[in-house]
């Protein structure tokens, strides 16, 4: 599949996933708290390189590519996401200089469900959300079990994005490492001299 048509593609599970947690949103009035990003302010998230792949094409696109990485170069591969900054709530885009671009597990967090042990729809979410809206949580917990093939689970977006690209799909690596990567894939494919795949 041609870059272009991978970032096709993955907007496209990003925008199924935005719709599915709306829905899921409405159904049992869980949501993060205004302008919250706690979430962000974790030293230990992973996500797979594809989940910024639609972030490396709209870099390329404005022609911050360079800058970016000059950010990526300044910060720590391990530490706080290169996308985080304290001050982004002021613009609305809670704690995310790209909200509109951000990965997988930042649209997941706090909404999604992973399988337990007897296969049942087990919610993850977060702190702020059990204190702050607890009825909603135990809702959303009780669709798991109820309506298991409804509910948003990490396993079947994850499959959708390695179905797309397995390479890309693959790793779970430290978010900034997963930033870098789409943006070297997409540096590979602009770069002046190199034969591109056209095939699908």
């Amino acid at each position: 599949m041609t870059f272009d048509k991978i970032v096709l593609a993955v907007d496209k599970v990003f925008r199924d996933l935005d719709e599915h947690l709306a829905l899921m949103t409405s159904e049992t009035g869980m949501k993060c708290l205004h302008l919250c990003n706690a979430c962000c302010r974790k030293t230990d998230i992973e996500a797979s390189p594809i989940e910024f792949i639609p972030l490396a094409a709209s870099l390329y696109e404005s022609g911050k590519v360079d800058e970016f990485l000059i950010r990526l170069d300044h910060s720590d591969e391990t530490g706080y996401c290169v996308l985080f900054s304290p001050e982004a709530w002021k613009d609305g885009n809670w704690g995310c200089l790209n909200y509109e671009k951000r990965g997988l597990i930042c649209r997941l967090f706090g909404f999604g469900y992973r399988l337990n042990r007897e296969g049942i729809p087990e919610l993850v979410t977060c702190k702020k959300m059990k204190e702050n809206c607890p009825e909603a949580v135990a809702k959303a917990r009780q669709s798991g079990c109820e309506t298991p093939d409804e509910v948003p689970l990490f396993r079947n977006y994850s499959m959708r994005l390695y179905s797309i690209d397995p390479d890309l799909s693959i790793r779970q690596l430290p978010i900034n490492k997963a930033i870098r990567l789409a943006i070297e894939k997409l540096y590979f494919h602009y770069a002046p001299g190199v034969e591109h795949q056209t095939d699908d």
